[in-house]
């Protein structure tokens, strides 16, 4: 499993700062076993997240990887 992650304006987490901050929140099984930064997260016209461009794009960056 893989998340993507948008960071707020004027930040820049590393990795292992948002995988820690993952793990003092939600149970470890539920923690992403990758994390990927992108600059923007794909949304549909209503402003929802778009899940099957998200999911392309983790592909894409994954391949990259």
């Amino acid at each position: 499993m893989a998340a993507l992650l948008q960071a707020r304006e004027g930040e820049v987490p590393t990795l292992e700062e948002l995988k820690d901050h993952c793990r003092s929140r939600i149970a470890g099984y539920k923690v992403p076993r990758e994390l990927l930064l992108v600059p923007e997260i794909p949304r549909l016209a209503n402003g929802k997240p778009d899940y099957r461009r998200a999911k392309e794009q983790a592909k894409a960056l994954a391949a990259k990887a």
